[in-house]
């Protein structure tokens, strides 16, 4: 019986901590997702400094958290995201604004694919 006991323990634990891992990564998925979005609209009216800024932000957030990220998230796409938010900010400029777009719109990818693979489907749990 105690066997039973501490297996149904562990098991919760177990439930807890993926849940909680989930959580974390969509979560940061939002809020990096949010300042992206924010710097595209600075970027559109023209205002590359304010763009330039909510790319960092979204970038260091990402940085921030990536350590912790790593334990629920595999570690290949947790590079192509980073590699990816690193290239957008850099190019908030107005002589290279087409090449800024596509580095975001590779960056929103990466996090789309972060967000998709831990949204509770069946397909993602096997």
């Amino acid at each position: 019986m105690k066997r039973l006991i501490a297996g149904v323990v562990l098991f919760g634990a177990v439930l807890l901590l993926c849940g909680f891992g989930v959580w974390f990564s969509l979560n940061n998925y939002e809020k990096i997702t949010e300042d992206l979005n924010l710097g595209e609209e600075f970027a559109k009216q023209g205002e590359f400094d304010k763009a330039k800024e909510c790319f960092l932000r979204a970038e260091e957030m990402y940085i921030s958290k990536e350590q912790y990220m790593a334990a629920f998230v595999n570690h290949e796409t947790l590079d192509e995201i980073g590699k990816a938010l690193s290239a957008v900010a850099p190019l908030a400029e107005k002589d290279s604004e087409n090449e800024m777009m596509a580095a975001l719109y590779e960056a929103k990818t990466a996090l789309t694919h972060l967000r998709n693979d831990h949204k509770f489907l069946i397909g993602n749990l096997f």
